[in-house]
């Protein structure tokens, strides 16, 4: 595995430079969950966390946590992450990922709410868009897979879904509370 990412949060530490040393060439911030309109979180860290990565030479990448019930919820939560994007500095050149897991949404129309979701990020002029669930959540057809499909799937030998552009391996890399990918085509990563 030489196209190593990691996913990082809150709960890590706003100098996130010592992944790099880990071997990995990237990170994906979460930077929003919810929007302005409801559940409405911005992490704090986020900023430290972006800028702490280019500065140690890797590639920095953001993602927003799914509340959205519905489509409005969809693309106001895709707003709320666009808008902090650009507070933050980050333009077409990052890859914005939606991570879809929250069972609060599994019984809502995941599909399309995702699908309104990535299509306003596209008419807000992003261009490089991952979705991000669980292994099970792709078999069930509960997300779209046109775009980029970052699964997590942690106890196999792959990410178990065809097309995956990347497989989060593990919640627990190098022995840390660290998720860690593998990233097959280079999209987070090159």
């Amino acid at each position: 595995m030489a196209n190593l990412f990691a996913d990082v949060s809150s709960y890590q530490t706003d100098d996130v430079s010592y992944i790099k040393d880990l071997g990995a060439q990237a990170v994906v911030v979460k930077i929003t969950e919810g929007s302005a309109d409801g559940t409405a979180y911005k992490n704090p860290k986020a900023l430290n966390q972006t800028q702490s990565a280019l500065e140690a030479g890797m590639k920095a990448h953001l993602y927003h946590y799914a509340l959205y019930t519905s489509a409005q919820d969809a693309q106001n939560e895709a707003d709320f992450f666009n808008d902090y994007a650009k507070e933050l500095g980050f333009n077409n050149d990052c890859v914005m990922v939606i991570d879809v897991e929250d069972s609060s949404i599994e019984s809502t129309d995941t599909y399309n709410n995702t699908v309104a979701f990535l299509d306003r990020l596209r008419n807000l002029g992003w261009d490089k868009l991952a979705v991000y669930s669980m292994a099970s959540w792709f078999w069930q057809q509960k997300l779209p897979t046109t775009d980029a499909i970052w699964v997590a799937n942690y106890t196999t030998d792959g990410p178990g879904v065809d097309g995956a552009t990347a497989w989060q391996f593990t919640n627990a890399y190098n022995g840390l509370s660290l998720d860690m990918s593998d990233d097959y085509t280079g999209l987070f990563t090159a």
